[in-house]
């Protein structure tokens, strides 16, 4: 005759009984590891939500620096000094072929 042993929960225990203070003390610790891993992928996510935020924000602010920037400097590339007035603004004048610039 062949005499099975069961356990409960796979903590050992006496022929499928609560397995006693140790089986209990076992399931404890696991419940417990399993709280933590948990608790330790929600800290994960929520760093990684917070770097996300973090880059977006720094990823706007170096757009409009560049947006501005770019909007200062090629005014002046686009305008050599020779041809600025006195305050500095361009004296054009529309003529049959389009506008031209007066130097």
């Amino acid at each position: 005759m062949v005499q099975a042993h069961i356990t409960s929960f796979g903590f050992g225990g006496q022929n499928g009984g609560g397995g006693g203070f140790l089986g209990s003390v076992k399931r404890a610790l696991a419940l417990i590891a399993a709280f933590g891993v948990g608790a330790l992928v929600l800290v994960a996510a929520g760093v990684v939500a917070i770097a996300t935020a973090i880059v977006g924000v720094i990823i706007a602010f170096v757009a409009m620096l560049l947006r501005f920037g770019a909007f200062r400097t090629s005014s002046r590339r686009a305008s050599p000094r020779s041809e600025m007035g006195a305050d500095g603004v361009l004296e054009a004048r529309r003529t049959a072929r389009g506008w031209t610039v007066d130097g």
